[in-house]
């Protein structure tokens, strides 16, 4: 008797959009690619279109491509939040903000996500639109994370410092989502709480000495007018970039890290070295080290058809088995 062949089996019984998937799951990327691009050839609806946008945007890397594919499908009205999150998530790497409002409050239409709720929230607040930023990322879920500091972050900028405060007094640094102290105490700064600052900074200092990090600390210590501890946690960066620089010129060199490698990071540690070195200069000025927060689109999967996720393929989603 012959083996029985269970994959031939299953391939005959699933469908081609779901054994490209299962391709792409078994890291078989460049035949799941080519089968992506086979479906959209020759069938053209809104699976396959949106399921070739995915693969280029997450895997290819390709925004422009993504949304032609996306753009084109739009004529078909789909009937799924889909191809709109992944226009609004393009939208937002494009800095269009508005553009990627309008699809994302159309994703929203159909069902609420987290990643369309988040990357909305990103679209009001790059939009200086920032109380009803935080009134978004609040319906994110999450505890003392990084979605909740965008929402603390919002607040600040509504001018509702209260509400602020409040999120970050009652920070958990037990949560599964805890953001760390040092992102904490940089925005404790922006509040003006220097205290709650230098507290946070205390806990995650010998873990970064980054200039950005270093400045903000010595400037929350400069405001508390602790001019010793100032000086010492700069001469301490100093050092360690000083010893850091030593151990890349005599790191060894392979096929991993060579000599250029080793030549821009001295250059970079070079860099960052002048910046400490002028850093006691800047505070004395009266130099305020500006405040650099970034948020970054959500992405996800808007992959129909996909298991792993519970994807519904785009014709049950039309029958109303919407997942």
């Amino acid at each position: 008797m012959e083996p029985i062949n269970y994959r031939e089996r299953l391939e005959n019984i699933i469908s081609e959009n779901k054994r490209a998937i299962m391709l792409l799951e078994q890291n078989n990327y460049d035949e799941a690619f080519s089968l992506f691009k086979k479906l959209a050839r020759e069938t053209l609806p809104v699976q396959s279109l949106n399921n070739l946008a995915w693969i280029m945007l997450r895997e290819e890397e390709n925004r422009d491509e993504a949304r032609a594919l996306l753009e084109q499908l739009l004529v078909l009205n789909p009937k799924s939040s889909f191809p709109y999150m992944l226009l609004g998530e393009i939208a937002l790497h494009n800095k269009q903000y508005d553009e990627a409002k309008h699809y994302l409050l159309q994703a929203l239409s159909f069902r609420e996500t987290e990643e369309a709720t988040y990357n909305l929230a990103m679209a009001h607040f790059q939009l200086g639109e920032f109380e009803q930023a935080a009134k978004v990322f609040s319906r994110c879920d999450g505890d003392s994370g990084i979605t909740q500091l965008h929402e603390v972050v919002s607040w600040l900028y509504a001018g509702h410092i209260d509400k602020a405060k409040a999120l970050l007094a009652n920070w958990n640094d037990e949560a599964d989502d805890y953001t760390g102290a040092i992102e904490i105490a940089d925005v404790y700064i922006e509040l003006g709480c220097y205290n709650e600052a230098r507290v946070q900074f205390e806990k995650e200092w010998n873990s970064c000495y980054a200039p950005y990090i270093v400045s903000r600390y010595a400037y929350s210590l400069w405001q508390l007018e602790d001019y010793d501890a100032c000086r010492a946690i700069i001469r301490q960066a100093i050092q360690q970039n000083k010893e850091e620089q030593t151990d890349e010129q005599q790191r060894e060199l392979d096929e991993h890290w060579t000599a250029q490698d080793r030549d821009e990071c001295i250059i970079e540690l070079t860099e960052q070295l002048q910046t400490l070195e002028t850093l006691w200069r800047s505070l004395e000025n009266g130099v305020v080290p500006p405040f650099d927060y970034d948020m970054y689109p959500n992405g996800g999967c808007q992959l129909f058809g996909c298991t792993q996720h519970v994807h519904s393929e785009y014709e049950e989603v039309t029958r109303g088995e919407i997942r």
